[in-house]
């Protein structure tokens, strides 16, 4: 269970008396979990910009050093040092309160996440008393009571919590995966005398590997992002690995209530994040969708386009008419480039690969033509507010030897691209009907 505790420095200790947060600071460094402190009546004391990545924050309620201040000022600071901490994109994180005072202060702290801190609200609120676990709170050596308590108590915190513990156990998987990366390709050649220039060679056959006879003809810093894009694929498979073989001291099924609609709902906003990306290089980075500008001379081409990527028979009832004007009033002509991440990776393409389609509103998904081995229509997703799909038709297939940069809408991460990429391989080494 240890492994879900977070082991790359994810945890935040904030108190304005660093003797008391010692005894805390003490426990988890001889257990190795790495913290962060903050002394929180100083403002030299806390990031210019708020974190994004913490996940347990450990907060003394009353940071002016007093008994006799009034809630105001308490609120004042507790509003302050949040805002400097927590980011309104940090999230999920668990709140714990560090304190002596928690019953005075807890109300007030409640009804400033429901208001002027409503974008950093945690997960829960736990309620630690300091006196509970270090009564003196003295130089003395702490004993193997004390210690074990407060790694206990964070242990159960994260177990009564199960969604939230499986992705502590993911994200420390990613911190023990990327470590074995390196050991494992670096451990041969750990001697300080020729570590650098043996560790230089390495980096940069990974770089000619990956750029192929392109290497000689570029920039440092593409030869450097070479060499790590390389890593990658070792870094994959081990944090498969780790993922595989780790347990799960409190696996569970994991209960909740939603509707149909509400999961529809949901699958979209996560296959939004989960399938798209807006991080690309250029519009000729595989997996780019293109957007294609429907103009008088291109109408009919797209019409027709339009017309086989939808089933016959849905579109020839006495509503047809009013569908195809619903659909078109949704659709988005598009591209996606297809050619190989290699040949893009060293620059080898003279002409860029792609499959034309449409992006439409994920409602007439009904009315696609989707069990045709000729066509690819994508899960839905949620993008500019609505619950879209791409349909993508293999007979329209193209290679154009664009140079200008168009920008892209998205680009859909590897995985998707692997799946229409594998598609329209087959698409285009099926012989057809073989037999009488």
């Amino acid at each position: 269970m240890e492994t879900m505790i977070p082991l790359n420095g994810r945890i935040a200790i904030v108190d304005d008396k660093i003797d008391q947060a010692l005894p805390l600071m003490r426990v988890f460094a001889k257990n190795n979990i790495p913290y962060v402190y903050y002394k929180g009546n100083d403002i030299d004391y806390l990031p210019e910009q708020p974190e994004n990545d913490i996940r347990i924050l450990i907060l003394d309620l009353n940071l002016l050093s007093g008994r006799d201040n009034k809630p105001k000022d308490i609120r004042s600071s507790l509003f302050s040092v949040i805002r400097h901490i927590i980011s309104s994109n940090n999230y999920p994180y668990i709140l714990v309160l560090w304190s002596r005072q928690e019953k005075e202060y807890k109300e007030m702290l409640e009804e400033l996440f429901a208001n002027d801190l409503k974008d950093r609200t945690p997960i829960t609120i736990l309620e630690w008393i300091k006196s509970d676990f270090f009564p003196n709170f003295s130089d003395e050596e702490m004993n193997k009571d004390q210690e074990y308590k407060i790694i206990d108590e964070l242990k159960k915190i994260i177990a009564g919590l199960p969604a939230y513990s499986y992705l502590m156990l993911w994200e420390n998987c990613i911190h023990n995966s990327a470590d074995a990366t390196i050991q494992d390709i670096f451990h041969d050649f750990h001697s300080q005398d020729n570590w650098q220039n043996n560790a230089n060679c390495i980096l940069d056959m990974f770089a000619k590997s990956y750029l192929g006879q392109h290497y000689n003809d570029i920039s440092s810093e593409i030869k450097a992002k070479a060499s790590l894009m390389f890593l990658n694929d070792v870094y994959r498979d081990t944090l498969e690995s780790y993922v595989s073989v780790c347990d799960f001291p409190n696996a569970n099924n994991l209960p909740y209530s939603a509707n149909e609609n509400d999961k529809k709902d949901i699958a979209a906003k996560i296959n939004g994040c989960l399938l798209l990306s807006d991080k690309y290089e250029s519009s000729r980075q595989p997996g780019c969708i293109l957007p294609i500008e429907l103009t008088k001379e291109n109408e009919t081409y797209f019409h027709k386009l339009f017309n086989d990527s939808f089933t016959k028979n849905d579109l020839s009832n006495k509503n047809a008419k009013q569908v195809k004007k619903d659909i078109y009033r949704t659709l988005q002509p598009c591209e996606i480039v297809v050619t190989p991440a290699c040949d893009y990776a060293q620059k080898k393409m003279e002409y860029d690969r792609l499959v034309q389609g449409v992006i439409i509103d994920a409602d007439f998904y009904s009315f696609v033509n989707s069990k045709s081995d000729a066509f690819y229509v994508s899960p839905s997703f949620e993008y500019g507010g609505h619950k879209r799909i791409v349909v993508l038709n293999y007979r329209y297939f193209i290679t154009n030897n664009k140079k200008n940069e168009v920008k892209p809408l998205f680009r859909f991460r590897s995985s998707i691209l692997a799946e229409i990429q594998s598609k329209l391989a087959r698409h285009i080494s099926r012989q057809g009907v073989m037999n009488l």
